[in-house]
Order: C-alpha cells, then sequence, then structure tokens
C-alpha cells in the first residue's frame, strides 16, 4: 500500500530558485546593489493607478466574466490589430489571465499531456520548466549562446522535433538574454509549425522594450498558423504594472473556449479595477512606456560598455528587455561560483546562468532597470575589484 502523505512529483520535484539563493546571501552586506529581479525601475504612472481607483470606488468589486471584462477585451484586440497585426475577436479569441504567469501555466494544461515533450530556449526563463514539469510533460532544451546572439531559430529547433513534440516556447525579447527574434527568423518558425503541426506560444512581455532601431514582430501575424500559435503578453513589464497581475492571451476559438473551461477552475477571474487599469494603459500608456524605454537604453549602454572592460566579462549587446547576459568563463569558475565570488568582492548581486537552466552554466544575469547610479556605482567597484581590460 502506498503511502498517502507522500507530496506530488511536481512538488518534490520543483527546483528552488537560484536567483532566491543570491537575495538571501545579500543580506551580510547591508551595501549590497542588487541587480537581479526583473522588476522594472519605474512606479506604475499615475493615471493607471487612477483607473484602478476609480474602479474600486465605483464598486467594481465583484467576479467578472472568466474571458475578462469587455473593456478590457475591446482594448486588447484594438491594441493588437494597430501595433501586432493580429486580427483578434474580442469575444472569441481573448482572454484575460492574472499575468502572463498564469497564461502560460493555463496554455499548458491547455495543451500538454503528460509524457509529450516542449521545446524551449536554453538559457530560459525557469518558469517554463517548473510549468512544463508540472503537467509531467518533458522539457527539451534548444540551447543558444552569444555566438549566435542568443537566437533560438528555426535551425536550432527543427533537429529536436520528434513525434512527442507537441509544444514549442519562443521568447521574444528573451528573459534571462534580451535576444530577439528578426522577422525572417519568425518566416522560418512558421514553416516549421505548418511543416509539423506543432502548438506554439509566443512569449511577448517584453515587446516593447527593444533598442536600436528593432521592430518587434509577432509570430501570429503570419497567415496559416492560427490553429496553432498563441500569443501570450502582459501589463508587469511594459507598463510597469508587475502587482496589478494582469495578462492574455489570443488565439483560436477552439483553444479559447477551452482556456476559459480551466480558467475557472483556477481563479475564476482578474480583478476588475486591475483590468480596468490594463485598458488605461493600452489607450494612454505609450508616453510613459517611451519615457521607460529611452531610461532603460541608457542603462544598457552603460552596463554593456562597462562589462566588456572589466576583466573576466564578455557580453552581448542585447536589443531587447532589461537583461544582460555576459559570458563569465574569464574568471575559471561555474556561474554560481562566479556569482558568489562577485558578491563577495564587490557586494554587487547578480543571478547565477545556471539559474536559468543548464545551458545557462557559464554567464551570469544582470538586470538593467536599476537606478543609473547604482549600475555606475556597481561597474566602479567590479572595476576596483577584477581591474580592465583597457
Amino acid at each position: 500500500m502506498k503511502a498517502k502523505n507522500v507530496l506530488s512529483l511536481a512538488a518534490q520535484n520543483a527546483l528552488p530558485s537560484g536567483i532566491r539563493r543570491m537575495f538571501e546571501l545579500a543580506k551580510q552586506y547591508p551595501d549590497a546593489i542588487n541587480l537581479t529581479l526583473g522588476e522594472p525601475g519605474f512606479s506604475t504612472p499615475a493615471h493607471i493607478i487612477d483607473a484602478g481607483i476609480k474602479g474600486l470606488k465605483d464598486g467594481k468589486t465583484k467576479y467578472t466574466p472568466n474571458a475578462g471584462i469587455k473593456e478590457l477585451r475591446d482594448a486588447i484586440a484594438y491594441k493588437l490589430k494597430k501595433e501586432n497585426g493580429i486580427k483578434a475577436d474580442p469575444d472569441k479569441n481573448l482572454i484575460v489571465t492574472a499575468g502572463a504567469t498564469q497564461a502560460l501555466m493555463l496554455a499548458m494544461v491547455t495543451l500538454v499531456n503528460p509524457g509529450d515533450e516542449v521545446i524551449i530556449q536554453g538559457p530560459n526563463w525557469p518558469d517554463y520548466r517548473g510549468q512544463i514539469d508540472m503537467v509531467n510533460a518533458k522539457t527539451v532544451y534548444a540551447k543558444v549562446d552569444d555566438k549566435n546572439e542568443f537566437k533560438m531559430t528555426a535551425d536550432v529547433i527543427e533537429p529536436l522535433i520528434t513525434d512527442k513534440t507537441k509544444l514549442i516556447i519562443i521568447n521574444s525579447p528573451s528573459n534571462p538574454t534580451g535576444g530577439v527574434l528578426e522577422w525572417e527568423d519568425l518566416l522560418k518558425i512558421a514553416e516549421l509549425v505548418k511543416k509539423y503541426k506543432i502548438f506554439i506560444i509566443s512569449d511577448e512581455p517584453y515587446e516593447k522594450l527593444v533598442y536600436d532601431g528593432f521592430k518587434q514582430k509577432s509570430l501570429a501575424a503570419i497567415p496559416g498558423i492560427e490553429d496553432y500559435v498563441l500569443t501570450i503578453n502582459s501589463f508587469s513589464k511594459t507598463f510597469a504594472m508587475t502587482g496589478f497581475r494582469v495578462g492574455y492571451i489570443c488565439a483560436n476559438e477552439r483553444i479559447i473556449e477551452n482556456l476559459i473551461k480551466l480558467h475557472e477552475n483556477m481563479i475564476a477571474s482578474v480583478p476588475e479595477p486591475m483590468q480596468l487599469a490594463a485598458a488605461e494603459a493600452i489607450y494612454n500608456g505609450e508616453k510613459d512606456v517611451q519615457k521607460m524605454v529611452e531610461y532603460y537604453d541608457k542603462n544598457r549602454k552603460l552596463i554593456v560598455d562597462g562589462l566588456n572592460r572589466i576583466n573576466g566579462f564578455k557580453c552581448v549587446n542585447p536589443k531587447g528587455a532589461f537583461y544582460v547576459f555576459p559570458n563569465i568563463s574569464g574568471f575559471g569558475m561555474s556561474s554560481r561560483e562566479a556569482a558568489e565570488y562577485i558578491l563577495e568582492k564587490t557586494h554587487v548581486v547578480t543571478s547565477p546562468g545556471d539559474a536559468f537552466g543548464p545551458d545557462g552554466e557559464g554567464y551570469i544575469r544582470i538586470c538593467y532597470a536599476s537606478k543609473y547610479e547604482d549600475i555606475k556605482e556597481a561597474l566602479k567597484r567590479m572595476e576596483n575589484a577584477f581591474g580592465t581590460k583597457y
């Protein structure tokens, strides 16, 4: 007889956070500069907060439709058509979720069966692996590195496709690398989807955080893959609304119908005031985003130039998100050892690359959404500790 008090395999196999570990180690240094958490360096714009407050004061405190309120679904459909070239019927092709994290979990439960294979980028956002484990599927890593600017392209993906492959997840701009996929890259990935008839998620929460003239495009704008592609996005990174927990999925009607059924069993609905705030962000938040992107770009240039001067680092210039993923093989240590060594010598907190999967070994992640002066001070400390190349 099996013991009844044994925890689930999903719980037992869940990986501890390598980022959280660095947080704990940093507590011993009162002057630590923390460059780990992927948190926008801005407060939510006041007019967005006001829209949420107004919703609360107007008594918008009840359950909402499982798919989300009509006002927000209309706003999202407007946004997708205008900015992404995606035609979405707000009543058939959209569901509002508790951030992109819940959107991804909801999609995973809807699409993937135990034993299926899911292809993701390596290195990758850790929750992909965690969610795949939770549905008892198998993670297959499409390895990318600084030699190809961390691009998960069709030629990297196709050799990994088997008869067990059920889902591919692409993330452009990428966490943790800042890598992006060009339109030509997306066209070739779309051909794979058509050829193998595999579901694919395009995870796009950093879509507006792009630099050097890069133009973000959406996979779902390519015709012929409507039955297979799910576009996932959120308001967290773009509008500095991480605590609002509002995201969405755009997909065909059959997929959305099933997402809604499962969504009801997870959280039922997202609070209406938060949804009203998200609609405000879509219609009136573009100037706020432009201001943030200009600030992040300034930080990006500072951190890339600074790291490439310091002994031990080699840093690709990312075109998106607000992370750099420098190669630290020059330290002659594992990524975890290097992150701990940097913390010990400089009191600068970074994330070890292996926290983002096995293919992150040899790198660390640094978030440059912090204050400009903090990044400047962090670079100064590292220069003093490790010396410069020139």
